[in-house]
């Protein structure tokens, strides 16, 4: 087993499923980070700014009238702030939501294009350990093409996983998590030292050149 990205170098079976586990915690982790970061995190941080400034303008604005309907006569300018607050904590729950789902819609773009990002490097390191499984199992041709497919869906899907769990899409694109491992299949359990094979037969064409 290895995690060297030299395509010449063979991977076994075990060594597959190893590297292709470790892939997967490690970028479905920063696809949740990621994706949490990017539609809580941020949005929630500049949802609360908001909020905060309407709730301001609103007390702002009713301690004012409060002042001139005091009409110089003594005003508490701190009981009329608390009133003030009190009364426009409806409001600002109102707002809340709204404000909540904009922000949101801002950095929606934003974490989808980092899963993006997730995936493509998920999905291109395990086409590595791919190709060299295959090497070592001695496929070659165009059928290798569906291995490399089946690795792509594979990592989308678990790239992909916290948006299409947010959105309950997880059932819907299940196919396209199975379909992934089915093709991978082939590739796994191809027989190994086929790669070692190979180097050996070519060596004694060389051997045979010589004399």
């Amino acid at each position: 087993m290895s995690f060297s990205l030299d395509l010449t170098k063979p991977l076994g079976r075990l060594g597959l499923a190893i590297n292709t586990l470790v892939l997967g915690v490690v970028f479905y982790g920063i696809s949740v980070g990621a994706y949490h970061y990017m539609t809580h995190t941020l949005p929630e941080s500049g949802a609360h700014a908001k909020e905060a400034a309407v709730k301001a303008a609103l007390v702002e604005k009713s301690v004012a009238k409060a002042k001139t309907a005091a009409k110089g006569k003594a005003f508490d300018e701190k009981a009329a702030i608390a009133a003030a607050e009190a009364a426009a904590e409806p409001e600002v729950k109102k707002q809340a939501e709204k404000i909540h789902h904009d922000a949101a819609g801002i950095w929606a773009p934003f974490a989808i294009f980092l899963l993006i990002i997730s995936a493509i490097f998920f999905a291109g390191f395990l086409s590595v350990y791919v190709q060299r499984r295959a090497n070592d199992g001695g496929l070659k041709g165009l059928w290798i093409f569906t291995n490399h497919l089946g690795a792509w869906a594979f990592a989308c899907y678990v790239a992909f996983y916290p948006y299409l769990a947010d959105h309950g899409l997880r059932n819907a694109y299940a196919p396209a998590f199975i379909g992934g491992l089915v093709l991978l299949l082939p590739v796994l359990f191809a027989g190994e030292g086929h790669h070692d094979h190979d180097h050996d037969h070519g060596d004694g064409h060389d051997h045979g050149h010589t004399h």
